[in-house]
C-alpha cells in the first residue's frame, strides 16, 4: 500500500510540473486603424433601467449628466473591439467584442479609451473590466445598485454629492490593484462589500451619512486605509491575521474594535484583512 501511495504521489507531483510548463495560446491581438464608437443608448421602457458596461483593458472616465441611459464614446485600435450592445427588458448591455480584450501584456501602442456619460434617472449600474485605469465619477448618477469588478488595476471613484436614491447594495471587488474610493457616506448604500486582493486601498467614508450602513471588508495582502470623519458615529471591529494596525486622529479601543463618538446612525464597518497593513484615520 505505501509503494502505491508513494507512486500515486510521485504521479501527481510529475502532472504538476507538467501543467507549469505547458503555455497555453492566448488570443491573437492585432491591431488596426483607430476606430471610434459613438454610444447614445435611450432608457428602456422598464425601469429602473439595469446598465452593464463590459470592457477589456484600457482607460475609463466615467461621470452624470447625461440625457440618454448612457452617453459617449470609445476609441479603440484593436480588431474586433468594437463595443456590442444588447437590450432586453430593462437591461442594456454594452460589452468588448471578443475575449481577447483582457489578453493585451506586453502589446505596444494600446488604444481602448471609454468615456461614458450615465443619465440622470434611477438605475442599477454594474462595471465588469480587465486591467485598466479608471476615473469614476458618480456624483450626479441616482443609484439604487452599484456593483464594481475589476482586475489589476488603478481606478479612483468618488461621490461627490449625496446619491438622492437609496442605493440597497454595493459590491467592488478587485485584483492586485490601487484602489481609491472617496466620500463613501454619500453613495447612500445600506450594505457595501470590499474584496481585494494585493495592493493599495483607500476607503473614505466621508460625506453626508443618510442611514445605518453596514460595511465588510476583505483584503488578502497588501495595504489598506480606513477614513471616518471624527464627528462620525463609527463602530470598526477588527478580524483576521493583521500584521500591523495604526490610527491617527481620536478613537476608542476596546480589544478588536474602534470607535468615533458622534450622533446620527451608525456606520458599522467589519475588518478582515490576511497579511499586511490597516491604517485607520479619524478626520
Amino acid at each position: 500500500m505505501k509503494r502505491y501511495a508513494f507512486l500515486i504521489w510521485l504521479g501527481l507531483l510529475m502532472l504538476l510540473a507538467l501543467a507549469c510548463t505547458i503555455e497555453l495560446p492566448l488570443p491573437e491581438v492585432r491591431l488596426i486603424a483607430p476606430q471610434t464608437y459613438e454610444i447614445k443608448e435611450p432608457y428602456p421602457d422598464q425601469e429602473p433601467a439595469e446598465l452593464l458596461i463590459r470592457m477589456g483593458a484600457g482607460e475609463l472616465t466615467l461621470s452624470g449628466g447625461a440625457d440618454n441611459l448612457v452617453e459617449g464614446k470609445v476609441e479603440y485600435n484593436v480588431e474586433g473591439w468594437e463595443p456590442e450592445i444588447q437590450r432586453e427588458g430593462r437591461e442594456v448591455r454594452v460589452e468588448q467584442g471578443v475575449k481577447s480584450a483582457n489578453f493585451t501584456r506586453g502589446v505596444q501602442n494600446l488604444v481602448n479609451r471609454w468615456e461614458l456619460t450615465l443619465g440622470k434617472r434611477s438605475m442599477d449600474f454594474a462595471l465588469e473590466a480587465g486591467a485598466y485605469d479608471g476615473n469614476l465619477d458618480f456624483s450626479d448618477v441616482p443609484l439604487t445598485r452599484l456593483r464594481i469588478s475589476d482586475g489589476a488595476s488603478k481606478v479612483r471613484v468618488v461621490f461627490n454629492v449625496p446619491n438622492p436614491e437609496v442605493m440597497r447594495s454595493f459590491t467592488y471587488e478587485t485584483g492586485a490593484s490601487n484602489i481609491t474610493l472617496k466620500k463613501l457616506a454619500n453613495a447612500n448604500f445600506e450594505e457595501m462589500t470590499f474584496k481585494g486582493g494585493a495592493g493599495n486601498f483607500t476607503l473614505d467614508f466621508s460625506g453626508k451619512l443618510q442611514r445605518e450602513a453596514r460595511v465588510w471588508i476583505d483584503s488578502g495582502l497588501g495595504n489598506m486605509t480606513v477614513i471616518v470623519p471624527a464627528d462620525a458615529n463609527c463602530r470598526i471591529v477588527l478580524s483576521g491575521g493583521l500584521t500591523n494596525v495604526s490610527t491617527e486622529g481620536t478613537w476608542t479601543i476596546q480589544g478588536q474594535e474602534y470607535r468615533t463618538k458622534g450622533e446620527g446612525p451608525q456606520l458599522r464597518i467589519d475588518i478582515n484583512v490576511g497579511v499586511g497593513n490597516l491604517k485607520l484615520v479619524s478626520e
